[in-house]
């Protein structure tokens, strides 16, 4: 997999560098196999004006050509990052679950339904 951690107006330190790319890859690890590329682009969108304006955008690539985007907001750089990974995680998951229900195979943890008995 492909990842790449892009900034605008946003001054990342080594140890927020880092932290981007052990939450992007732990959000994404169990699906690496489906997965082409991530993008990750860190915004400060209203620059030294402080207030909500710190964005994080992140554009997934899976194999068979479909793109996940996943966009957040917050006034904290790592906050938004945290969110950004866990919401990644659910949409691949959730994205990659409707591709099994398509072929067929019954979901991971489904029941299949048992008629009532008669009398």
């Amino acid at each position: 997999m492909d990842l790449r951690v892009l900034t605008r107006r946003v001054n990342l330190d080594e140890a927020t560098h880092e932290l981007v790319q052990r939450r992007i890859n732990f959000a994404v690890e169990q699906f690496n196999g489906w997965i082409n590329s991530v993008e990750v682009v860190l915004e400060d969108v209203n620059g030294p004006r402080g207030g909500v304006d710190k964005e994080c955008r992140v554009l997934l690539s899976l194999k068979g050509g479909k793109l996940i985007k996943i966009e957040d907001r917050d006034a904290d750089l790592v906050t938004v990052i945290n969110r950004a990974a866990d919401r990644l995680s659910q949409v691949v998951g959730r994205e990659l679950e409707k591709r099994r229900d398509r072929k067929g195979v019954a979901s991971a943890g489904t029941v299949p339904q048992v008629p009532p008995e008669l009398p």
